[in-house]
C-alpha cells in the first residue's frame, strides 16, 4: 500500500486550517487562550474611541499627576514666595533641570528642598518621597498649593499648625503607609512606590484606571466585528458598581470619620459619593440615579451647562411622578418647578483654600433656603 508522505499531510492540514480560519464568522473570537490582561496605554484606545479620547484630553483626569519638571507646573510657583508664618517661615520657589525646589532662607539659607511631583488639577499640591529610618519611605505633602480658583498660592487643606517634629516637616505634612500609597494610587493609572521611586508609572487618570487593563479587550476588538462589552460597559453595571468605582478615589462613607459623617461639614462637598448616598434622590431612585446620570466621565464638567444639569433633575422627577402618581406632589418643587434646581438643592460651596467650585452632592432642601 502506498503511503502519503508526512510532509504532504502537513501541507493539507495547514491549507484546510487557513480555509477554516478565513471562513470563520467575523463575530467569533479565535480560540486562543487569553493571557492575564495587561495595560496598553490610552494611545491604543484611540483606535476605536477617538471621541472619548479627545474629550479626556480636556478633563481634569488628564492632568492629575505630573513631574515638577513640567514647565506648566513650575510656572505656577517659580519666582513666587509664600509666608507660612511661624514656625514655618517664608517659602521661595525656584527651578532647575531637576525640577522644582523650595527654600526657607531665614531658616536654611540657600539649602534647597526638592519638590518632585504635582498632584491635582483645580488645585496643585506638591509631593516628595523621602527616606525614613522607621517607615523606609514617607511622602511629604508640601504646605503650599497652587489654587486655580484664585490663581495664587495658598495653604494646602489639612496641613497641621503645630510645631513640626522634624526639619523636613517645616515644609509640610508627613504621610506614610496606606495614606501615602493612596495619594499616588488615586492620581495615576499605574504606579507603585518602591523606596523613593515610583515604578511602572503611568501618570494621570487615563482610560485603564477605570476600565482596567485593556490588552484582552483590544485583542478581541481587533479579532471581531462585535466584541463583548468591556468593564463599565457591561450590561450588569449598576449604580452600586459605579459608586464603588468612583468612590474608590472620590471617597465613600467608609473613608470618612463618624464625626464628619454626623456633622457633615461643608468640606465634605469634595467627596461627592458621600453626599449622594444620603440624598433622597438617590435612595428613592431604586438604583436609577448614578454618577453618570449627570456626568459624562470622559468630558470635563465645565462643558456641561447648568441647563443640562437641570434637565436631568426634571426628567428624573417627571418619571417618578408618572410611575407613582400618588407621590407627584412630593417630587415637583413648589418653589421653582422648572429652574434653579442646582443653585437651591446642591449649591457650589466656598471651601477653605479650595475656592467655590465644589457642589454639595447631598441633594436636599437646605436649612438656609
Amino acid at each position: 500500500m502506498n503511503r502519503i508522505p508526512v510532509t504532504a499531510v502537513l501541507i493539507v492540514l495547514v491549507v484546510l486550517g487557513n480555509m477554516v480560519f478565513r471562513h470563520a464568522p467575523s463575530d467569533v473570537a479565535p480560540t486562543v487562550q487569553a493571557a492575564e490582561p495587561t495595560y496598553v496605554g490610552r494611545g491604543v484606545c484611540l483606535e476605536c474611541h477617538s471621541e472619548n479620547y479627545q474629550l479626556h484630553r480636556h478633563h481634569g483626569h488628564a492632568t492629575t499627576f505630573r513631574s515638577t519638571k513640567d514647565p506648566e507646573v513650575a510656572s505656577k510657583f517659580v519666582g513666587k514666595s509664600y509666608d507660612a508664618g511661624e514656625p514655618f517661615g517664608t517659602y521661595t520657589y525656584h527651578a532647575d533641570d531637576q525640577g522644582l525646589f523650595v527654600r526657607i532662607p531665614d531658616k536654611f539659607g540657600e539649602q534647597p528642598f526638592r519638590l518632585e511631583y504635582a498632584l491635582g488639577h483645580r488645585s496643585m499640591t506638591l509631593l516628595s518621597l523621602l527616606p525614613d529610618p522607621d517607615e523606609g519611605t514617607v511622602a511629604l505633602e508640601h504646605r503650599v498649593s497652587w489654587m486655580a480658583a484664585a490663581n495664587e498660592l495658598g495653604k494646602t487643606p489639612g496641613q497641621h499648625d503645630g510645631t513640626p517634629n522634624t526639619a523636613a516637616e517645616l515644609f509640610g505634612n508627613r504621610h506614610a503607609g496606606r495614606i501615602m500609597h493612596k495619594c499616588v494610587y488615586c492620581h495615576v493609572t499605574t504606579g507603585q512606590i518602591v523606596d523613593q521611586q515610583i515604578v511602572d508609572l503611568t501618570p494621570n487618570v487615563n482610560c485603564e484606571k477605570c476600565h482596567g487593563p485593556a490588552s484582552e479587550h483590544v485583542r478581541l476588538a481587533r479579532a471581531m466585528k462585535t466584541p463583548p462589552p468591556f468593564s463599565v460597559g457591561r450590561a450588569d453595571w449598576d449604580a452600586e458598581s459605579e459608586l464603588q468605582l468612583c468612590g474608590d478615589c472620590h471617597r465613600m462613607p467608609r473613608d470618612i470619620s463618624r464625626k464628619q459623617l454626623r456633622e457633615y461639614p461643608d468640606l465634605l462637598a469634595r467627596f461627592q459619593p458621600v453626599g449622594l448616598l444620603r440624598s433622597e434622590c438617590f435612595v428613592q431612585s431604586g438604583g436609577r440615579l448614578k454618577c453618570t446620570t449627570c456626568h459624562n466621565p470622559h468630558q470635563t464638567i465645565f462643558e456641561t451647562t447648568p441647563l443640562e444639569h437641570e434637565q436631568n433633575c426634571l426628567a428624573c422627577h417627571a418619571e417618578m411622578s408618572e410611575t407613582n402618581p400618588s407621590a407627584a406632589a412630593h417630587v415637583v418643587c413648589p418653589v421653582s418647578p422648572t429652574t434653579g434646581c442646582i443653585e437651591c438643592h446642591m449649591p457650589a460651596l466656598k471651601l477653605d483654600g479650595l475656592g467655590g467650585g465644589f457642589h454639595d452632592h447631598w441633594i436636599r432642601v437646605r436649612d438656609d433656603k
